[in-house]
């Protein structure tokens, strides 16, 4: 199969050098007025959205017709960014797929809920321990768009129970999105499925051929998640095999795929099979700003 894609190798090479130093003052040729994503994601690729778009429009047919694919779509900030025809979202967050999928049939509803709940800390803790059993689908959106945009940088945590548990981080993020803002996700969701499911089934269910798929999975070292996204869900090392046999499932169907992850040991077999490009990042995870310091972290592809 990479045969198949040694034309758009070639058509992508030259599109990024091998090691790239992203941070927040460098635009790389990206409008930030353009669409984003709504939410906000520990670990969101939003640095590295050039390059993940240089990625895609290699890899894209040239009818425009391609179908985008991420096993892992946290705030889906890369497919708010690019804003494809057609396109199929998957996380195993069953909050996170409700708030997508609420956004995507029912914007003004949401932002209703979402202009009822006041941007102070009183608030959040109160919305925070608000039963959602007891919230209309749309409020429960909201609620969770609100807690996702004050908490501490974008973390998605639960306890034992379940309740998400994350502190209150500030205003840091700016304001909450207005209705134009969730109209215009809403528009982009149009012509893409959203499904709650485990990134390796869901994903090699419903692929195909000629199909872009993204996948940002949690970053795991010795099953510790670097993203401090613990819960039912965490993805731990282990769970990098399973990464490299549905990287290979992608390929053998005749689909490119983009793997982005740390750089570090566990991920050296995907490396030594696919080879990869190697960015500069900068991590925001850390509260004290002197630990926010640059890492590295890998793009795996077929393309």
């Amino acid at each position: 199969m990479r045969r198949a894609h040694s034309a758009r190798r070639q058509q992508h090479k030259g599109l990024h050098t091998n090691t790239v130093l992203l941070n927040r003052s460098v635009s790389m040729n990206i409008s930030y007025s353009c669409p984003m994503s709504f939410l906000r994601w520990a670990g969101s690729k939003r640095q590295l959205v050039p390059i993940l778009s240089s990625f895609w429009y290699a890899a894209s047919r040239d009818d425009g017709r391609s179908r985008y694919v991420e096993g892992f779509c946290g705030s889906a900030t890369l497919f708010f960014s690019i804003r494809p025809k057609r396109g199929l979202l998957v996380d195993c967050n069953a909050a996170l797929v409700e708030c997508i999928t609420r956004v995507k049939k029912a914007p003004r509803s949401v932002a209703k809920a979402l202009g009822q709940m006041a941007p102070s800390e009183a608030t959040f803790y109160d919305v925070r321990a608000a039963d959602t059993n007891q919230l209309d689908p749309d409020v429960r959106a909201a609620r969770f768009i609100y807690l996702n945009r004050l908490c501490f940088n974008g973390l998605y945590r639960t306890n034992s129970a379940g309740r998400f548990n994350v502190p209150y981080g500030g205003l840091k993020a700016g304001r909450l999105p207005d209705v134009r803002q969730l109209e215009n996700a809403s528009e982009a969701l149009q012509s893409t499925s959203v499904i709650c499911g485990d990134f390796q089934s869901a994903v090699k269910h419903h692929v195909e051929r000629g199909d872009f798929v993204y996948l940002d999975p949690p970053y795991a070292v010795r099953n510790r998640s670097l993203d401090f996204q613990y819960g039912p869900d965490v993805f731990g090392t282990k769970d990098i095999e399973r990464l490299a046999l549905l990287a290979s499932e992608i390929d053998a169907i005749g689909a490119t795929f983009v793997i982005s992850y740390v750089d570090c040991p566990e991920i050296s077999s995907l490396v030594e099979r696919w080879g990869c490009e190697r960015v500069q990042v900068r991590r925001t995870v850390a509260a004290a700003a002197s630990r926010r310091v640059s890492a590295s972290e890998v793009l795996i592809s077929n393309l």
